[in-house]
């Protein structure tokens, strides 16, 4: 009999784990089945229902009759999912971390409780998030980001008809496939792809020939683009959402002229940042990726962080894609147990030799990848006053200018002034924009800069849920949870 001890289910687990996982995504779930079959104990805790992360979002269940339409490289992931559901590996799904201490310590809420669990050793792999799209009316009701959207096609099998989607990069192209698969009208296509990223990307070229099947995937993309028939705009730029009250039109810059579409829906993108509120708030040390314009944790080649007992892997530490953050959650497990005392020096050295190898081909790839699609920096830093930033407390630019001009010159002194980043999303929306706002206002690097300060709770609680505490009894005791009436 398994001794999956998934809470939703009603039975008690134990903590002072070796080894806690935040996130059930390929370098999460790669991660857990390294650690478990090495002799660790193991708990993983994820705020969706079932594992997968984005990329393998309900793969095992998926509401389509033929998931196959969304590809090969999503349809591959079965095999680590079901792999992954049939371990042993303590599991807690629905589960909201809200605190991290560099003491192993976990709070989070689960089932309307908060659970608490200690580990000696902690990786982190909650993930991406879209790169925020600062433009004229990306706030209004009918705007998305391309990434939602997919989320409700992987969740639901909801699709928006008659769409348009703007961006540049590989998963922009790659939603716009799979909708025109399942027979989804597509109203367009606008590209904000320039010239010069071709011109940047050329001399990479030859060094990223190994991986020629992926870059004619890419290709094949595009192809199966223009062979439907969808109206493509490339080097779009000055690209707007125009509307009072909600999305009626997109209006941008292509083909020497100004276009003007009628839209109720639009999907934007223009990539993927690691999701950092996590690392920030435990105080890992952080910095700024010109190659892919975003703040990252410091890692070292075992994802090993500024704290030693916590590893971060996968698209959190750094976008590298499905693949390659399976190799970093190998990567992390594997350093995990040879500190504690699991494997030799030897043995960690030779189980590693695999992934590392496999991951330095790929981060030659994500080079080539990063330069081609760089997003442009009018769609990442927005010059028109009246452009919210901060969607969650209705901040546009001109108010951020005065915020500034009143003695707001980094991030966190610009929060008091103006409660930008106060909102529930904690800042992940307008974390980035601020940071380069601010360092072209001050002519600074955006490194002098920095960003925001964040502190646990890492996302809003009620007194409620706070009041039904569950503590979860370490191992050698009567393996019970305790509730405390706070």
């Amino acid at each position: 009999m398994s001794n999956d001890r998934n809470m939703s289910n009603g039975v008690n687990i134990s903590n002072d784990y070796d080894i806690a996982i935040i996130g059930a995504g390929p370098a999460g779930m790669s991660a857990a089945l390294v650690a478990a079959e090495s002799g660790a104990t193991v708990v993983i805790l994820d705020d969706k229902l079932r594992p997968g992360g984005q990329i393998y979002r309900n793969v095992t269940q998926s509401p389509l009759q033929n998931p196959e339409v969304l590809g090969v490289d999503y349809v591959k992931g079965q095999a680590l999912v079901a792999r992954f559901e049939q371990s042993s590996i303590d599991k807690f799904f629905g589960a909201s971390v809200w605190h991290v201490g560099d003491n192993g310590e976990i709070l989070f809420s689960h089932a309307s409780e908060t659970k608490r669990l200690t580990a000696r050793e902690i990786i982190i792999s909650c993930g991406a998030m879209e790169r925020p799209f600062p433009i004229k009316g990306w706030h209004l009701p009918g705007v998305m980001s391309a990434g939602s959207a997919q989320v409700m096609l992987k969740n639901d099998g909801l699709v928006k008809d008659n769409a348009v989607f703007v961006g540049t990069g590989p998963l922009l192209y790659l939603i716009v496939a799979q909708y025109l698969r399942l027979g989804v009208k597509v109203k367009a296509v606008v590209d904000t792809t320039p010239v010069s990223a071709y011109k940047r990307a050329l001399p990479l070229i030859f060094s990223v020939l190994p991986h020629l099947k992926m870059l004619l995937k890419g290709v094949g993309l595009l192809n199966e683009i223009r062979k439907s028939g969808t109206p493509v705009y490339r080097f779009a730029s000055k690209v707007a959402i125009e509307g009072e009250g909600e999305a009626t039109a997109v209006s941008f810059y292509a083909n020497g002229q100004m276009h003007c579409m009628a839209a109720e829906h639009v999907f934007l993108h223009q990539g993927v940042i690691p999701n950092l509120n996590m690392t920030r708030s435990i105080g890992l040390k952080h910095y700024w990726c010109e190659q892919q314009l975003c703040w990252k944790p410091e890692l070292d080649q075992w994802c090993e962080s500024s704290v030693p007992s916590i590893a971060v892997a996968g698209d959190c530490g750094g976008i590298v894609g499905a693949d390659a953050a399976e190799d970093m959650g190998r990567l992390a497990a594997i350093q995990r147990i040879y500190r504690l005392g699991l494997i030799s020096q030897q043995e960690r050295n030779e189980r590693a030799k695999f992934s590392q190898r496999r991951l330095s081909s790929f981060n030659t790839f994500r080079r080539f990848i990063d330069r081609m699609y760089q997003p442009i920096k009018q769609h990442r830093v927005p010059v028109d006053d009246q452009v919210v930033v901060c969607r969650c407390e209705e901040q546009t630019v001109a108010q951020l200018k005065s915020g500034f001009v009143e003695g707001g010159s980094g991030p966190e002194e610009l929060k008091g002034l103006t409660r930008c980043g106060m909102g529930p999303c904690q800042g992940r929306q307008c974390g980035h924009t601020v940071s380069e706002l601010l360092a072209d206002w001050r002519d600074e690097r955006i490194e002098k800069v920095g960003y925001y300060r964040m502190r646990s709770p890492m996302r809003l609680l009620n007194l409620a849920e706070l009041s039904l505490f569950t503590q979860v009894e370490s191992k050698g005791t009567s393996g019970q949870e305790s509730q405390h009436e706070n």
